[in-house]
């Protein structure tokens, strides 16, 4: 069994990035592949980073009104603490590798997300906040 976890990314922005990859490839398959490991590779285009519009929306928009509008247990909370609440609840995890081997599942930040990923992260603060909470939405 393997004691250590290999990975690595490759952002094809040229040609020589591809034949980085060929290369790591043709220096760690077979080893792997004879040890019961094989590589597993993964080809997928790259997303943005989310956009500041994404940002100012759901910060001047919908964790606001949430702030303003949201109870619970006979108190409000700022933007922040919502902030923090929805990020724990919904968003993305990764597994980070520290030096000791340990491996430890945090949360990305918000300002790591994707396009996509934050705009999924929206829509689910939103529906929590309208169908837990009440909040009414306004444009």
């Amino acid at each position: 069994m393997s004691t250590t976890v290999l990975y690595r990314e490759f952002l094809m922005r040229s040609p020589a990035v591809g034949a980085a990859l060929v290369a790591f490839l043709k220096a760690n398959a077979a080893a792997y592949a004879e040890r019961g490991e094989p590589l597993r590779v993964i080809v997928t285009a790259e997303e943005k980073q989310r956009n500041a519009s994404q940002n100012r929306f759901y910060w001047g928009g919908v964790l606001k009104q949430i702030a303003e509008q949201a109870w619970v247990d006979g108190r409000q909370f700022d933007k922040d603490a919502w902030h923090e609440f929805f990020a724990r609840k919904y968003g993305v995890l990764d597994d980070l590798v520290l030096p000791d081997g340990e491996i430890v599942t945090r949360r990305k930040s918000t300002t790591q997300m994707t396009v996509g990923e934050f705009s999924e992260f929206i829509q689910q603060v939103q529906a929590y906040g309208a169908g837990e909470l009440g909040v009414e939405f306004t444009a």
